[in-house]
């Protein structure tokens, strides 16, 4: 019999192992807490700054950092603070929404295509290689000029030039993954291809789905960026870092702080994202757990 004071110790989980191990990854967790403070800040940028996005005040035109202004005034006296608070809401939404749709076609793809192999695998393999044969922010800029700037075209634009990646990421995990006994079991008592492939595999290679998704955000808020550079993103006078960068190109020399301040906000996002996936793979990798 157990004595009333001993502790029931918790089982031990994939989970919970690679909780324990990402904590332990100082980069990591920094990263984490600097993606939050980022997303804290875009939801309440109404309540942390006075100024709003679109609120010109002439007499503060291209006006250099100081307390009243903290990152200074763009060419047509607008807080430069309050925009980029403003354009993390776009960017970081634009981040997450074009990931999410194309993590859930590019699963879709690549489950569909390892699982049955053969014509299918062939057919969308080379589908997704032909989608990858040319650069990604070439292809949204040809979307862009055919069907028009916006901010929804942007999002699918990105989106469909992201499945190839999570698409071949995902096949190569089914195809290790449909080889365990699980899935012949689940054959055996006669489960369907739908309810193998979506019930019993795709839940059990979540890991590099996740880590992929985690980085390919940076991507996402890259992307968009540089469509918003080249006048194809969100139109003005909407706060978005990329057009924030366009816009004031021109005063890189007179009023640099007008185009460095957004900058540092993509550099810092897309780096935060990077290192978060980073840290999330280590501790997702099975071959690291504790014995």
């Amino acid at each position: 019999m157990k004595k009333k004071n001993e502790k029931a110790v918790a089982p031990s989980s994939l989970w919970r192992d690679a909780a324990k191990r990402f904590c332990k990854n100082k980069t990591a967790v920094v990263a984490l807490v600097i993606l939050c403070i980022m997303i804290i800040a875009a939801i309440f940028a109404g309540v942390l700054t006075p100024y709003g996005p679109y609120e010109s005040d002439l007499a503060n035109v291209k006006a250099t950092p100081s307390w009243a202004h903290p990152f200074g005034c763009d060419e047509n006296g607008r807080d430069i603070l309050t925009r980029i608070l403003y354009g993390a809401r776009i960017s970081l939404s634009v981040g997450v929404i074009t990931v999410l749709i194309s993590t859930a076609a590019g699963s879709v793809i690549g489950v569909i295509s390892a699982y049955y192999g053969g014509v299918v695998d062939a057919v969308l393999s080379r589908l997704m290689e032909m989608i990858q044969s040319f650069p990604s922010i070439l292809l949204a800029i040809i979307f862009m000029s055919v069907f028009g700037r916006g901010i929804e075209n942007a999002i699918i634009a990105i989106a469909v030039v992201s499945i190839p990646g999570p698409a071949r990421i995902i096949r190569s995990s089914v195809l290790s993954a449909k080889e365990n006994d699980y899935v012949t079991a689940a054959n055996a008592i006669g489960c369907t291809d739908l309810r193998i492939m979506f019930k019993h595999i795709l839940p059990n290679i979540l890991a590099p789905i996740i880590v992929n998704a985690t980085m390919s955000v940076s991507g996402s808020i890259l992307s968009l960026a540089s469509l918003g550079f080249l006048g194809l993103g969100v139109q003005p006078p909407t706060a978005e870092w990329g057009y924030m960068l366009s816009s004031g190109r021109n005063f890189i020399f007179s009023a640099s702080h007008i185009i460095t301040f957004p900058g540092l906000a993509i550099a810092i996002t897309v780096l935060s994202f990077n290192l978060l996936g980073d840290g999330l793979r280590d501790a997702l990798d099975p071959r690291l757990k504790e014995a």
